[in-house]
C-alpha cells in the first residue's frame, strides 16, 4: 500500500550508488584510514544489494569479507606466534544458525586455514558493530571478554558443549513453515536459467550422485532425479557468488517428499597473504571446513566430480569448482533483529567461541591458547583499529 511512497528516495539512493561504483572503479579498494569493498563487486551488485549496503554497516561488513581479511593478514604479519588453525574465514554473528536438532555457526564457503587470529577478529569485529547498531555499546569489551572466553574454552576442552542458548529454543517454538510452503517458497527463489545450462546441471548432479552413492548406497532410486533448478540470488557476503538451486525427487515419487539441493562454486580466497593456498579440488576447503567445524549435519555434503555450470567462454579448461550440500526445512539464521537482549548475544558470542576454538590438534591446541592469552590485548586493538576503517569506507560511500 505504501510502496509507491517509498520507491522514490530509494531510487535517488541507488543513483548515488551507481555513481558511487563509477568512483570507486576508477580508485583503490583501499586507501588510507578506509575499508572498502572491491571495486568489480561493487560494480556488479544489484540495486537491492547496494541499498542494503547503505542501510547499516553490519550489511557493509558483510559484503566486503575479502578486504577485510586481507587487512587483518595484514595486521597480523608482526603475531607469528598464532598458530594456523582451520578457519571458518567469515565468522560472524549472523552465521550462527540453527535446525530442529542442532545449533552453531555455519556457511563455510571461506573456510581455510590461516592464522587463528583471522576469525578471532572477525567475530570481535561483528559484536563491535552489533552493540553500535542495537545500542549497547557500554557491553561492548563484556561481550568481547565472553567470546575470548569461549574461545580459551574450546581451546582447552574441544569436546565441550555449551547447553543450548535460550534464544535458540525461542526460535524453534515459532511456528515453522508447512513443508508444501517450504517447497513453495523454494521454487520461488529459482531464477530462470538456459536450456543449455540446466542441462548442464541435470548431467551434473547425475554425475554428483554416482560419487555419493559409493558411501551411502541407501538413497532411494531417483532420489537425485531433478524436478527443477534455477540461479539462486541470495545472501549478502555471498550475494555475488554463482548459486544453483535443484529441486530432486527425494525419498519416493510423491512431491511432497522432494528435497532442495544447492550448488555453489567455490571462491578465490586470493588477496589474503596469511591464508593457505589453494586445494584440489578448490572446493575441498569448503567441504573439510563444514565436516570439521560445522555441528549442522547435511545429509548430503560433497564436491561434484564434475562442474555443474561451465564459466564464461564454456571452454573445459576454464570451468571451475562446485559444491553441493542439502537444504534442511527447519533451518533458520539469526539475524541482529532476533536479539533481544545484551544475554542473547553473549551466549552466542560464548558458543561460537568454543566452537572455533575446538581445535584438534594437541600440539596445536596449547601453542593457540598461550598465544591467545598473551595477545589478548593486541587482538582487541586490531579489531578496534579495522572496525573504525570499516566505517570510514561506509560512510564514504554512504554519502557518494
Amino acid at each position: 500500500m505504501g510502496r509507491a511512497r517509498q520507491d522514490h528516495p530509494f531510487a535517488c539512493r541507488r543513483v548515488l550508488a551507481l555513481a558511487c561504483v563509477v568512483f570507486l572503479a576508477l580508485s583503490s579498494a583501499r586507501v588510507r584510514g578506509q575499508l572498502r569493498p572491491d571495486p568489480a563487486a561493487l560494480a556488479a551488485a544489484p540495486a537491492e544489494l547496494i541499498d542494503r549496503l547503505l542501510a547499516d554497516p553490519f550489511s557493509y561488513f558483510r559484503f566486503i569479507n575479502r578486504a577485510w581479511t586481507a587487512r587483518v593478514c595484514e595486521s597480523l604479519a608482526d603475531m607469528p606466534d598464532l598458530p594456523t588453525v582451520r578457519l571458518h574465514g567469515d565468522a560472524h554473528i549472523e552465521q550462527y544458525a540453527l535446525t530442529k536438532d542442532a545449533w552453531g555457526l555455519d556457511d563455510f564457503d571461506d573456510s581455510t586455514r590461516g592464522p587463528a587470529g583471522v576469525d578471532i577478529i572477525r567475530f570481535l569485529g561483528s559484536i563491535d558493530l552489533a552493540t553500535r547498531q542495537l545500542g549497547w555499546t557500554r557491553d561492548r569489551d563484556a561481550l568481547w571478554d565472553r567470546f575470548l572466553e569461549g574461545y580459551r574454552r574450546g581451546l582447552t576442552d574441544p569436546d565441550y558443549r555449551p547447553p543450548e542458548p535460550d534464544i535458540v529454543r525461542r526460535l524453534r517454538q515459532e511456528s515453522p513453515l508447512t513443508r508444501a510452503a517450504y517447497l513453495a517458497w523454494g521454487d520461488s527463489l529459482m531464477q530462470p536459467m538456459a536450456e543449455a545450462r540446466l542441462k548442464s546441471v541435470v548431467d551434473g548432479i547425475a554425475a554428483l550422485e554416482r560419487v555419493v552413492r559409493t558411501d551411502r548406497p541407501d538413497f532411494a532410486p531417483g532420489y537425485f532425479a531433478v524436478v527443477r533448478a534455477g540461479w539462486l540470488h541470495i545472501g549478502t557476503g555471498s550475494a555475488l557468488m554463482r548459486k544453483v538451486l535443484i529441486r530432486v525427487q527425494g525419498p519416493t515419487t510423491n512431491p511432497g517428499d522432494d528435497q532442495f539441493l544447492e550448488a555453489k562454486e567455490v571462491v578465490s580466497l586470493g588477496g589474503a597473504g596469511c591464508l593457505a593456498g589453494p586445494t584440489t579440488p578448490r572446493a575441498l576447503r569448503v567441504v573439510d571446513g563444514t565436516r570439521q567445524l560445522g555441528r549442522l549435519k547435511h545429509e548430503i555434503l560433497a564436491v561434484g566430480p564434475t562442474p555443474l555450470i561451465p564459466a564464461v567462454g564454456g571452454r573445459a579448461e576454464h570451468w571451475l569448482d562446485w559444491w553441493v550440500l542439502s537444504w534442511e526445512p527447519s533451518y533458520r539464521e539469526i539475524h541482529l533483529s532476533d536479539l533481544r537482549s545484551v544475554k542473547d548475544l553473549a551466549d552466542i558470542a560464548f558458543d561460537s567461541g568454543t566452537q572455533l576454538g575446538a581445535v584438534k590438534e594437541d600440539s596445536i591446541r596449547k601453542q593457540a591458547l598461550s598465544s591467545v592469552v598473551r595477545l589478548d590485548g593486541r587482538l582487541r586493538q586490531e579489531t578496534s583499529r579495522i572496525v573504525e576503517e570499516l566505517l570510514a569506507g561506509w560512510r564514504e560511500l554512504s554519502k557518494r
